[in-house]
Formats: C-alpha cells, structure tokens, sequence
C-alpha cells in the first residue's frame, strides 16, 4: 500500500512539472491547461511588447490568449505563429486597453485560420488593420474607444463573410459608416458614442437582413431612428445612455406605422426619460422590458395592453412615488422591479391584478407602510425584497405568500418585540433563504420568529 501510495505521488508530481514545463510564455505570464482549453495569461504585467512564445505541441478546442491591460504600441509580425502548434479549433484573443497604434500585417500568421474572437478595445487604433482582414473565421470584432474616423472597404469585405458580433465607437466618424453593408452575416451590432441627432432610412442597409441584437448607446441621437424599422429580424434591442432625446417631439418612438414583431427585448435604460413612451404599439411582443435610471413619474394607463406578453419589467431608479397602477394590466407579468423609486406605501390596489408574479423587489425605497392585503392576488410570489426600506415592523401581508421561498430584509431597522406577536404561526421555516437581523442585535429576524417570538404573551 505505502509503495502504491509513493507512486501515485511521483506520478502527479511529474504531471505537475509537465503543466509548468509545457508553458508557452516566459514569466510573469502563466499557463493553464485543461482537456479542452488552453489559457495564456500576460494581464496587467506592465508589459511593452508581445512576450516570445515558445512551441507546445498540445491539442485542444479552446485557446485563450489574455493580453489586455499592458503597455503594447504595436504588434509585430509573426507575434502569436508559434502559437500555431496548439492546434486549437478556436482562439480567443484579448489585446483591449493597451496603447496599440500598429499592428503589422503578419502579426495574425500561424493563428489566421483560427482566431475566432479578437478583442481590441481601448487602443490607439486610427483604422482597422489589414492584418484583421486575414482573420478567415472571425466571428466577433470589438474595437471600441480607438479614435477610429472610417473603415476600410476591403478589411470589411473579407471579414464579412464570418463576422457575426462587431462593436465600435462613433464618435469621430462624420456620417454613418457605409461599410457596415459588407458584414453579410452580422447577428450583433454594438455602436457606441453615435454623433448625430439622426440616422437617414439606410443606416443599417446590408445587414437589415440577418441583424437580430443592435445596441446604441451614449448618443445624440433625438429619437429612436427610423431605419431600425427595416431590421425585420430584430430580436433585442438596447437603447442606452442616450440623454439628447427629445420629449418634446410627437414621439420619440418610430411613427406608429412601424411594427418590430419579433423583439422581444427592449432595454431604454438611463435615457433620461420623463414620459413613459408608447412602447408595444411598435413593440408588440416584448417580454423583456428595461426601463431602469430615467425619471418616470407616472404610466398612462392606455400605454399598456391587456393583452401583452411581458414577463419582465425593470422599472428601478425612477420617481415614482407609488405603484403604477396600470401595471395591473400586465396579467403575465412575473417579475417586477420598482427598487431605488420614492414609494412610500403598498396599498391594497396597487398590485391586484398581478396574479402571475412570482419575483417583486420594491427595495430602497422609503415605504413605511403595507397594506394587510396588498399581496392578497400575489399568490404565486416567491421572491419579496424589502432591502433598505423603513418598515420598522415585518408587514402581515407577507404572511399570506404561500409560496414565499425568498426574503431579503437586510439594511432595515426591524424592531424585534412582542409587537410582531401576530407572525408566531407564521411558517418561517418553509422560508429557504431569509436575510436579515433584528435593530440593534445581531439576532437573525428568522430565529427571533421561530424562538424568541414563541415566548411572547
């Protein structure tokens, strides 16, 4: 048994060696390896150039070069040809937030046929190398925060015809990039910084297509462009950061003329928004709604349906004052966030209609009052925050949620007395995860329920 036991400590000792061994890159950098991918990891090493690699002859699916957060200004020729014999199916490379200005045309060689992700974010980069254009199966690009002012026809044209996810800043471009029309098979589209108040009907021509996720953000643009109406496809759509929007106009929206079926996603998050819009006009099939950091007061009840498929409505960080009432109208919806608003009670309407919610965080809010049966219709509630509120007393309303299995009441100041008598049947215990302690104890309100409680008259 003890020369068995030897042995087996010599052998993965050896294997160990071997992992150390077989690394690719000199220190600092470190190696990891696994049965399907192969790791390189050179961040945040404070390096000025490309480290020499060294040839390992291992085979896996992944390979995973990680070289952001360093000092590189170009990346030579023939930088990563070593890495040729890893014979990975798929390379991941990671150059973002460097100073790369350069990047010579062979500095892909030996990794062209298998790059299938290159990160290039936060460079110096005035134009899309050429050397990208070698990239035969890239299938995602992002190059945003380099002063890029054009694309390159001919670096689009080739790496168009793998390219499925690209990401860029716009900031310094003049007009809308043209060469957009080349990537054929674009799923993806990320434009950061948009410098005009409007797109002209074309902006998306050639990708109108097979687009299914546009994302634009931090723009001046005035209104949501009208040329996302030809982008049939279109599954998810994310408006963010966009503060220029004008409320003043008839809508900020597409004319009602424009119908996207197919979204389901919509996120306007932080758009500085006063009026809630007439979303599902255009919008018909959403089921995932982000209205999260604007400053929505009020919902117009005939803004919502009574036939609306949303499952999700994320309306944090607004100014309402009180439950929407016209979100009653939303019989599917499921989960519901109004954390970070100004609600100060849960009254015995605000949540009649929504029988289907199973997920409802009201947290960091000033609420100082619930309603015995605000949850009464809330049968199916199983996830109830109340984080950073000033109830001073657990409301009885949550001992009507049956199916209750999740309650954060941490950050409040819960006074654990013989005043919340009336929770001693209460069925803490069914409870899986219950956060949150007594005022001025480290007791947990679950065991004061369960123990203290039962003492008390």
């Amino acid at each position: 048994m003890e020369a068995t036991y030897i042995a087996v400590i010599l052998v993965l000792t050896t294997r160990t060696f071997a992992l150390v061994n077989t690394c690719s890159v000199p220190t600092p950098c470190t190696c990891y390896n696994s049965s399907i991918s192969y790791t390189i990891r050179c961040s945040h090493k404070k390096l000025t150039n490309v480290p020499s690699m060294k040839q390992s002859n291992i085979h896996v699916n992944k390979l995973y070069l990680f070289f952001h957060v360093n000092s590189f200004t170009v990346i030579p020729n023939n930088a990563f040809e070593t890495l040729s014999f890893v014979n990975a199916s798929d390379v991941y490379l990671i150059l973002s937030h460097n100073y790369i200005s350069s990047i010579e045309n062979g500095a892909f060689d030996g990794i062209e046929n298998v790059t299938t992700e290159l990160d290039l974010n936060s460079n110096n980069l005035m134009t899309i190398p050429f050397a990208i254009s070698k990239l035969v199966n890239l299938k995602t690009l992002k190059i945003q925060k380099n002063p890029l002012r054009s694309l390159d026809s001919s670096v689009m044209a080739h790496i168009g015809q793998s390219l499925t996810f690209f990401s860029i800043d716009l900031n310094r471009f003049s007009k809308m990039p043209r060469e957009l029309r080349y990537l054929r098979v674009l799923q993806s589209l990320r434009l950061n910084h948009i410098p005009f108040s409007h797109m002209d009907m074309n902006a998306f021509q050639g990708v109108d297509h097979t687009l299914k996720t546009l994302y634009l953000e931090y723009s001046k643009l005035e209104k949501m462009p009208l040329s996302i109406c030809r982008l049939r496809h279109l599954t998810s759509l994310y408006f963010l950061y966009n503060s220029y929007l004008n409320e003043n106009k008839s809508s900020i929206l597409m004319p009602y003329g424009c119908k996207l079926p197919f979204v389901t996603t919509l996120s306007f998050h932080s758009n500085s928004l006063h009026m809630f819009p007439d979303i599902f006009a255009i919008f018909p099939s959403l089921t995932y709604l982000h209205m999260l950091g604007n400053n929505l007061q009020y919902i117009n009840y005939e803004k919502i349906p009574f036939d609306s498929n949303l499952t999700t409505l994320l309306l944090s960080n607004n100014l309402f004052d009180r439950v929407p009432y016209a979100l009653n109208r939303l019989k599917m919806l499921r989960s519901l966030s109004l954390g970070g608003n100004n609600i100060k009670t849960i009254d015995t309407p605000d949540l009649v209609g929504l029988n289907s919610l199973t997920d409802l965080d009201i947290s960091s809010n000033p609420i100082m009052f619930i309603a015995p049966d605000a949850f009464k219709h809330n049968v199916n509630l199983r996830y109830l925050s109340l984080y950073n509120t000033h109830l001073k007393h657990i409301p009885v309303a949550v001992t009507t949620l049956t199916k209750l299995f999740d309650i954060d009441l941490y950050r409040m100041s819960i006074e654990c007395t013989c005043d919340m008598s009336y929770l001693k049947h209460w069925n803490v215990a069914a409870i899986y995860r219950f956060e949150g302690n007594c005022a001025f104890s480290s007791e947990s309100i679950k065991y004061f329920i369960m123990h203290s409680l039962q003492s008390c008259p």
